[in-house]
């Protein structure tokens, strides 16, 4: 009883969390265009995150776990490629304004450490092929640049289909 207790108090501790966020930026824009030059469309076949990785669009229990783990899952894989790999500058680089990329990194540490608790979801990695793929792209020097801009495109399209398609798991309505 104690540790059903914890989990639910720690996913809906996350929930407010999320909540707050949304709610603090409600003029937020995600950008979601994000040209892909014609040397990266070779490795865009193989970078392609998983639709299957969202739950259906209601806002019982499970799906809005799932739909916070996607979103946490996501965030921290993003944050160990940022740890382990340099971002590439300069001719074919990846051009990230600096503020905004060190202002997106301390949301994410925040989101992070707030939402640990989803770690332990038991659910099927949907997304270990997709991060496997990127780090593949990433690692190699002539294409980290691509890998770096679909994990941007993915990463967007992560946050703006949670906001837009579960939205109402961030909400007080919404928290079961």
């Amino acid at each position: 009883m104690l540790h059903l207790s914890s989990t639910v108090l720690c996913v809906l501790l996350q929930l407010c969390s999320l909540q707050l966020l949304v709610v603090a930026m409600p003029t937020c824009r995600l950008s979601f265009q994000c040209a892909f030059p014609v040397q990266c469309l070779k490795y865009n076949i193989n970078i392609s995150f998983p639709d299957s990785a969202f739950p259906a669009s209601t806002a019982n229990h499970p799906q809005c776990r799932q739909a916070l783990w996607v979103v946490y899952e996501t965030l921290r894989e993003t944050q160990l490629l940022f740890e382990d790999f340099e971002l590439p500058v300069g001719e074919g680089g990846v051009s990230w304004d600096r503020k905004k990329l060190s202002s997106f990194q301390n949301l994410q540490d925040r989101l992070l450490e707030e939402g640990s608790c989803l770690s332990t979801n038991k659910t099927p990695d949907v997304l270990s092929p997709y991060f496997s793929n990127v780090t593949a792209v990433v690692q190699q020097q002539g294409s980290a640049a691509c890998g770096w801009m679909a994990l941007r495109r993915d990463v967007l399209w992560v946050l703006k289909t949670a906001l837009r398609e579960h939205h109402s798991c961030f909400t007080r309505r919404g928290r079961h």
